[in-house]
């Protein structure tokens, strides 16, 4: 391999070799693209596994291109896809894309253990969604990129209706199953780069990433009115129905912290609960400090 193609991925494998989240490893491996790659504009989100993207990602790939637009999977537990727009550099290299991916693996195969260890896990039991936990950590990202590029995005607090008159008639059984099918309900509704997370009980948190506060809503109106709409555990002869409350929130102009942003789309959450339900709000109050 060339030396000016060697000292990039030195650096990417020293950055791996000291990161100590995802989130440290997802920055580093996009310097390393944007110095290696030059490309006019590189966007990254996880890869949900029921996209269409996930398709173009059999076995161990990690790359292919659409002419001057790369498109790579970091292979972290959780895989991310960075697209990169009009690259000025050629492809990759077999001998890059494999020392690539032995770095990538490195750094999650050890992650991956210390999580174990731990007992930690990014993704919900039940619903299969992500976690608080995972929610920690991609707020983290979210705030970053927002203060670095100047991004705003949004978050959806959303709460189901009366759900414990569902666990009261049909029994726990049935609203486990609910849930589950209502978290895959609000996945359809949404993009591939938004990521939806059981919060707890039968409330869900919704990352829309580059979105504005008016798109936000139209959003939360849209889910609230597929959940509204649909019938659910049908295959069980059961025909459930469900309403939601949403409360919307944006960054920066409600909140500047994960606590505020998370504590304003609560807030909006409980402006509906209190009046009429089955409703979205946006937060009011603007950001302090």
């Amino acid at each position: 391999m060339a030396l000016e193609r060697e000292r990039p991925l030195l650096t990417l494998s020293l950055e791996f070799s000291a990161a100590r989240e995802n989130l440290s490893a997802t920055e580093a491996f996009s310097r390393y693209l944007k110095k290696r790659f030059q490309p006019k504009k590189i966007e990254h989100h996880d890869l949900d596994k029921d996209s269409e993207e996930a398709g173009k990602f059999p076995g161990q790939k990690i790359f292919f291109a659409e002419g001057k637009k790369f498109i790579f999977q970091l292979p972290l537990t959780i895989p991310i896809i960075f697209v990169l727009e009009a690259c000025s550099e050629p492809e990759p290299s077999a001998d890059e894309i494999e020392t690539i991916m032995k770095i990538a693996t490195f750094f999650r195969e050890r992650l991956e253990q210390i999580a174990e260890l731990r007992g930690l896990t990014y993704t919900d039991d039940l619903t299969g969604l992500y976690n608080q936990r995972y929610l920690e950590l991609i707020l983290d990202r979210e705030l970053s990129l927002s203060t670095r590029n100047e991004m705003e995005f949004s978050v959806l607090f959303l709460d189901l209706d009366h759900f414990k008159m569902v666990n009261d008639t049909h029994g726990h059984l049935v609203g486990s199953r609910l849930l589950y099918e209502v978290g895959q309900e609000i996945k359809r509704t949404l993009r591939p780069s938004d990521i939806t997370f059981r919060y707890g009980g039968d409330e869900f948190v919704i990352i829309l990433s580059h979105t504005g506060l008016d798109d936000a809503v139209f959003v939360a109106e849209r889910i609230r009115m597929q959940i509204e709409k649909k019938r659910f555990l049908v295959k069980d002869g059961m025909e459930i129905r469900l309403t939601a409350s949403i409360g919307v929130a944006n960054v920066p102009l409600h909140a500047a912290t994960k606590q505020q942003i998370l504590k304003a789309a609560d807030e909006a959450l409980y402006g509906v609960k209190k009046a009429v339900r089955n409703r979205v709000i946006a937060a009011t109050t603007a950001a302090k400090g």
